[in-house]
């Protein structure tokens, strides 16, 4: 939008070119500062009230140390112990056995969190840990008591009630028992006990408030998905195995409970992990103690009595000398057909996919590094797949890979268990061609020495073989005795000692930064949504005809302003407006006809085209205002005029141009008005008595001011402009829409109206934005003019206008 003659075209050029941030303060800032100060006292108001009853919450946390496997010789071990992954991959591991179902739910067990207990106030319900002077032990529970909260009040040291809503019967059922007594209804059977802190002093007096508990009873399964979701696990270095277990609850105590009990259970299911291999190869070898003492009570038997019958005390040199040599080759052969039993006994357990994580081929003896290895992977495989299975579906990328390296894994294992039988196998068969040929020297021996010594032998070979087993008995105890877990607590759990939420400077903070926002947006959003024409800016931004001037809200009676008070801002709006008029006329003629016109009804173009008269006619000029209002007449209050006669009268020729004319009180300004209302007005301005009627006030008179009807409501005012030397169109402050100015501009693109100019009237003090002078002193943008009155002028009185001064004067809006 082009302005006329203004000194402040360098700001406004750069205003344009980005965002004014000058201007949005004194606009959405300064100008509403009243909503900002009551939004960010109610803002203030309730995080005071947020942090005051919110639940605090607490963190604790406690460290762990996951110890790395030890170190190997094999190639392929110490390759496997330089790759990080595999390592990063047991610390996940153990991450994800720390979060499983099964250790939590053991943990939240042993503490019974299954049972909690809330002090009810006025205002809030704080949780009790350990400090509830009353206790619940269920016998045996509904499905409806995890529901439902369970209410306990206190009646007296002897007597509670319990209350609790029954959604079946739709009603609320109240109770009265003694502690300890049991209880049996809708809930199920339980009894509420006191603890040894309870104060029955305190309860028997009737002032004592707190008295009004709460307990709910929560199922495991809840239990654990909660403390699923809630503990939180790191690594504190990526170059280290140390976990950093934590978690936040509103109860510190019950926080670091749960993590001391949580790390517990893990390391002890680690030892009873590492047991369980000891354990069930006790189990093996107590099966062939078994057996072998069974048959080493029958030789003894047999042994005593062969002796007694025959009366042999002992056997000759030579039978002692074959008995040593079988003796070595049984003891051999017998340990053997012990691993052999055992490899049968691994095989059978892998084939019926037994879980073989207890067997220990170190225990019997055998140490094949390849066999041990494949055992620890198969076991490594399945509990990786065990972990995963409690995530994922069995046709899962990953399961399938992990189910498919269990089935190798297996394969291998089973052919090398074969490689090994057949070396045993190899070594018993050598052993009993050895013990054959000594067999053979015993049966050369006399008839008694050669029973003698045979039975001599299967006694020696049985109580050697028991003599074996309870040495790898002893040894398998001993290591069951010394287990001690892989991994390690560093620091049991701490907690906090302020609560991690709410902050109370952090939420203060959030309040002023929403007490600062929410009004600013609400301003902005309000004005952007707001199609008024509201101040100059959103003028500008409707239409390219050029500002005239600004002419400010009046709150006096007198609708010729410029005449009551001739030093005030208003008559120096219009003296500005009457010298800009001099840029739209640059051809000197005798006289200047201006046509004042507007978008709609009541934007004061009547009142502008008066007061626009008054101030020519006091400048020396005589001024002529002419009212083609010929739809709704009317006359200015105050001048005593007769409406009786006007332009409508000369129109149809029943006066004459001087009859029409009517003196004013003020010197130089007359008026000639619209008359009875006729019923064409339209083919009246067509009247070829128009141009003369025109053309006589134009000699007759310096100034014409034509006070048309609103153009975007009907055409008389085009009609009107092919007179006029100059148009002004009205547009009132928070009134003219913005879509009232399509017409208007189109006018004004096709170049139909001559030297258009607007004029933004009823302007409030101060609501012109930031960078426009009405209301700041100098300047409207144009011309000259000072402010709106704040002490510069003096009123009729002679006394300075002050500014918090209050007018009791009745607020009068021009009329149009």
């Amino acid at each position: 939008m082009s302005q006329i003659n203004n000194p402040n075209q360098d700001f406004q050029e750069a205003e344009e070119t980005g965002f004014d941030l000058k201007g949005f303060f004194f606009n959405y800032i300064i100008r509403y500062w009243y909503l900002y100060i009551i939004s960010i006292v109610m803002s203030l108001l309730i995080a005071y009230y947020y942090t005051w009853y919110a639940t605090p919450v607490f963190s604790a946390s406690g460290t762990v140390m996951i110890k790395q496997p030890k170190s190997s010789t094999d190639a392929a071990d110490i390759l496997k112990q330089l790759n990080d992954f595999t390592t990063d991959r047991n610390i996940q591991n153990e991450i994800e056995v720390l979060k499983s179902r099964s250790l939590i739910s053991k943990t939240v067990q042993s503490l019974n969190f299954n049972i909690t207990y809330f002090l009810k106030g006025n205002i809030k319900t704080t949780e009790l840990y350990k400090i509830c002077p009353i206790e619940f032990k269920d016998d045996s529970l509904r499905y409806f008591a995890f529901s439902v909260p369970i209410k306990i009040t206190i009646l007296s040291s002897s007597k509670f009630e319990i209350s609790f809503f029954n959604p079946s019967l739709d009603n609320e059922i109240k109770e009265t028992y003694r502690f300890g007594e049991r209880v049996s209804n809708a809930l199920g059977s339980f009894r509420i006990e006191k603890r040894d802190f309870f104060n029955n002093k305190a309860f028997d007096n009737p002032e004592y408030d707190k008295r009004n508990f709460v307990i709910r009873v929560n199922t495991i399964d809840g239990l654990i998905d909660r403390y699923q979701r809630a503990v939180a696990i790191a690594i504190t270095n990526k170059q280290s195995s140390i976990l950093k277990i934590s978690l936040e609850d509103p109860v510190a105590e019950k926080a670091v409970d749960f993590i001391n009990k949580l790390v517990e259970v893990w390391l002890k299911s680690n030892i009873d992990e590492k047991n369980e291999l000891a354990h069930n190869s006790l189990v093996f070898i107590d099966d062939q103690l078994a057996l072998i003492s069974k048959d080493l009570d029958a030789v003894e038997g047999e042994y005593e009595e062969f002796r007694s019958r025959k009366g042999i005390t002992d056997v000759s040199s030579e039978a002692q000398a074959y008995l040593e040599s079988a003796k070595n080759y049984d003891a051999k052969i017998s340990e053997l057909d012990v691993k052999l039993s055992f490899l049968n006994y691994l095989e059978n357990y892998v084939k019926e996919g037994k879980n073989i994580k207890g067997l220990s081929p170190a225990s019997i003896g055998i140490e094949d590094a390849l066999l041990l290895k494949l055992i620890t992977m198969l076991n490594d495989l399945e509990s990786q797949r065990s972990l995963l299975s409690t995530s994922a579906t069995p046709d899962n990328p990953r399961m399938v890979e992990l189910t498919l390296a269990i089935q190798n894994t297996k394969s291998d294992l089973i052919e090398n268990v074969k490689s090994i039988r057949q070396g045993l196998q190899a070594s018993q068969a050598e052993a009993t061609s050895q013990l054959g040929r000594i067999e053979g020297k015993i049966k050369l021996l006399p008839g008694s020495q050669r029973v003698m010594v045979n039975i001599e032998r299967q006694r020696n070979v049985k109580a050697s073989l028991y003599t074996y087993l309870m040495q790898k008995r002893a040894e398998t105890a001993i290591i069951l005795a010394s287990t001690v877990s892989d991994n390690k607590l560093i620091d049991r759990a701490h907690a906090s000692h302020r609560p991690i939420r709410p902050v109370k400077t952090e939420i203060f903070a959030i309040a002023i930064l929403v007490g600062l926002v929410f009004p600013a947006g609400f301003t902005y959003l309000r004005d952007m949504l707001n199609d008024k024409i509201r101040d100059r800016n959103s003028l500008e931004k409707s239409t390219s005809i050029p500002l005239l001037g600004i002419v400010g809200f009046s709150n006096t009676e007198s609708e010729l302003v410029v005449r009551e008070n001739p030093r005030g801002y208003i008559a120096e709006a219009f003296r500005s407006i009457r010298t800009n008029l001099q840029y739209f006329n640059t051809v000197s003629n005798k006289c200047i006809t201006v046509l004042v016109t507007s978008s709609i009804s009541s934007e004061g173009k009547s009142y502008c085209a008066l007061n626009l008269a008054g101030i020519i006619a006091l400048s020396g000029k005589r001024t002529a205002l002419v009212g083609f209002d010929l739809r709704k007449p009317k006359a200015p209050e105050r001048f005593n005029l007769s409406s009786e006669v006007g332009v409508s009268n000369y129109l149809i020729g029943v006066a004459e141009k001087t009859d029409i004319i009517q003196k004013s009180d003020l010197v130089n300004l007359d008026f000639i008005l619209s008359g009875p209302k006729p019923p064409n007005p339209s083919e009246l301005l067509m009247s070829p008595k128009m141009p003369e009627l025109i053309e006589y006030l134009k000699e007759n008179y310096d100034y014409v001011i034509l006070d048309s009807p609103p153009v975007a409501l009907i055409t008389d005012a085009l009609m009107l402009t092919q007179y006029a030397d100059s148009t002004i169109y009205v547009v009132r402050q928070n009134l003219t829409r913005r879509h009232h100015l399509d017409i208007i501009n189109k006018f004004y693109r096709e170049g139909k109206i001559k030297n258009l100019s607007i004029l933004l009237n009823a302007v409030k003090a101060g609501s012109l934005p930031y960078g426009y002078g009405y209301g700041y002193g100098y300047g409207y943008g144009y011309g000259y003019g000072y402010g709106s009155g704040y002490g510069y002028y003096e009123d009729d009185n002679g006394n300075k206008k002050k500014f918090f001064r209050k007018k009791k004067k009745k607020k009068q809006e021009s009329a149009s």
